[in-house]
């Protein structure tokens, strides 16, 4: 297999065998052993930006050869695999951002690296997930939909028991939150490594969007952090990619180790979420919501700062409108 040898040589694949790599990957042709292997030495050479852009094309034109888009649609997910088993602050946040008026179509799956993904969180709830084809329609009611990865992209359970086999987080970690099935105007995205988050700008700002951030939390969290710097590389389509720090003491929340953030399973995070838009909790678990938050309105253009994005979180909480949005979809 020229793919593989090539990988394990530590070279970089062009275009047409990025996209080589991603069809054997989800083709019969190849046996479970010789997926794994090919996840593996990828893995060890680590992905350029090039054929992730081309991994990630391949398989959104695999699924949605037109590629639908929504004006002012946006994705808030994180890729998962920090370790760290915080509760869902981006399902959290999507509540808020969505009642200040943003259309969020977030994309989650059931937790695999963690004991409750924002797919479990949602059932927990009593949520429903809404199907591709009825995105359209649901964003005339309300600003907020969840998608489920397993439905909207179902060739993804070909490689479920390989990504299992593999006690480390692979490129599918990175790549969950940007095949989204709509092409998207904003996206916030956290990636649990450092070392990667530069290539998925780069990536992000390849796909188009028309601004985007992507996060390192400090303490290795896949979510901006309460615990200290968090590296941000910002997107946008006119200007490009620049890249910053920022912590959350700086907008006046208070400093928290990541420990503070925990959560546990899909029943115990549903408290969690019902407690902070109830305004119950109003601990570490709140401020970092509230970080997470104010930085998605950012750069969704509802705030022109992110410490104005924080305090219109704030009032979205204080004011309960993101709680009777949480009730008006369960019901």
């Amino acid at each position: 297999m020229n793919i593989l040898k090539k990988l394990m040589q530590f070279q970089e694949l062009n275009e047409n065998e990025a996209q080589e790599f991603a069809r054997l990957l989800f083709s019969d042709e190849l046996a479970a052993a010789d997926k794994t292997a090919l996840l593996v030495a990828m893995k060890m050479k680590q992905e350029s930006a090039k054929e992730l852009t081309a991994i990630t094309h391949y398989l959104i034109n695999s699924n949605y050869p037109v590629q639908p888009r929504l004006a002012g649609s946006m994705c808030v997910c994180g890729t998962g695999g920090d370790g760290v088993g915080s509760f869902n602050i981006s399902t959290t946040v999507s509540f808020i951002v969505a009642s200040a008026g943003v259309k969020v179509l977030k994309h989650g799956n059931k937790g695999i690296t963690s004991k409750s993904g924002g797919v479990d969180l949602l059932d927990a709830l009593g949520i429903a997930i809404t199907p591709i084809e009825a995105v359209a329609r649901r964003m005339e009611v309300v600003n907020l939909a969840f998608l489920s990865a397993m439905n909207t992209y179902p060739m993804m359970r070909v490689l479920q028991p390989i990504r299992q086999l593999i006690p480390l987080p692979t490129l599918f970690n990175l790549m969950g939150p940007m095949i989204h099935p709509y092409a998207l105007d904003y996206q916030m995205m956290g990636v649990f490594d450092a070392s990667k988050v530069a290539l998925v700008a780069q990536t992000l700002f390849n796909l188009g969007r028309k601004r985007a951030l992507v996060i390192h939390g400090a303490g290795g969290m896949d979510e901006a952090s309460l615990a200290g710097e968090n590296l941000i590389y910002e997107i946008n389509a006119q200007d490009g990619v620049r890249h910053y720090s920022l912590e959350a003491k700086d907008y006046g929340l208070k400093s928290a180790d990541n420990a503070a953030l925990k959560g546990g399973t899909s029943a115990e995070n549903k408290e969690i979420t019902l407690a902070i838009l109830g305004c119950e909790d109003k601990s570490a678990r709140r401020d970092v919501v509230l970080l997470n938050a104010g930085l998605a309105l950012y750069i969704a253009e509802k705030a022109p700062t992110v410490a104005e994005g924080i305090a219109l979180a704030l009032s979205i909480i204080e004011r309960g409108e993101a709680l009777e949005l949480l009730r008006f979809l369960q019901e």
